[in-house]
């Protein structure tokens, strides 16, 4: 898959959209020629630039100090872990016991108390404590494709924006594609489900085959 995705940055730009914070994501993806919005979309790295895009950079520390909160509250759940995003902290537990899955969430609401800053959401086997002001996967891809825009000069027309993900906050990134006329999302599924985006790959598997068509065309897609 990173070869696949290697591949495709040469001949698209490429983005990485993910909850983890920049650095984790580059770490975990090991390739530099791609841009990355990190953290729920706080953070955002475009190639060839130093300075990241942070619209929200005062809740760093406060985010700081709900992950020390959250790492003493979850000591006594067994397979809960906690990770520091830099702007928002996320408490996994895929690998908690199911019956301790409501003590999970009773006590991330009780560290919440403590932070009128931040409100809480849910992903994929996760809770997570982020900023109160919305700054979604969908703003992200919005961010990048104006960014995208200026560095080729060229207008949204010569341009399209495919989105593709799994997890119920890629519908933000989804809407935005579909309202806003920039391209089309794709999602990830092997069950049916209401969504935004206007295509559906089962697996993994299939987004690499998706990807390594676009590659072997040249970036011609054709609709069947």
């Amino acid at each position: 898959m990173r070869e696949t995705v290697r591949a495709a940055s040469l001949l698209f730009p490429t983005s990485i959209v993910s909850g983890r914070d920049v650095p984790k994501a580059m770490n975990f993806v090991q390739l530099q020629n791609l841009h990355y919005a990190g953290s729920h979309e706080l953070d955002i790295k475009i190639v060839g630039q130093d300075v990241h895009y942070q619209p929200l950079p005062h809740l760093e520390p406060v985010v700081t100090k709900a992950t020390k909160c959250l790492e003493k509250a979850q000591q006594g759940v067994d397979g809960a872990s906690v990770e520091n995003n830099k702007f928002c902290v996320s408490v996994h537990f895929r690998n908690v016991d199911e019956k301790d899955w409501q003590l999970v969430e009773d006590t991330v609401n009780r560290v919440l108390d403590g932070f009128p800053d931040l409100k809480l959401a849910c992903g994929k086997m996760v809770w997570e404590l982020r900023s109160k002001v919305d700054f979604t996967k969908g703003d992200a891809v919005d961010h990048l494709f104006h960014y995208l825009l200026q560095h080729l000069q060229t207008d949204s027309s010569q341009v399209l924006a495919i989105h593709i993900g799994d997890d119920k906050t890629d519908e933000d990134a989804f809407k935005v594609l579909r309202e806003k006329g920039y391209g089309f999302g794709i999602l990830v599924t092997t069950q049916p489900r209401p969504t935004r985006a206007s295509y559906s790959l089962q697996d993994p598997s299939e987004v690499m085959e998706f990807l390594h068509k676009l590659v072997e065309e040249d970036g011609i897609v054709e609709e069947h």
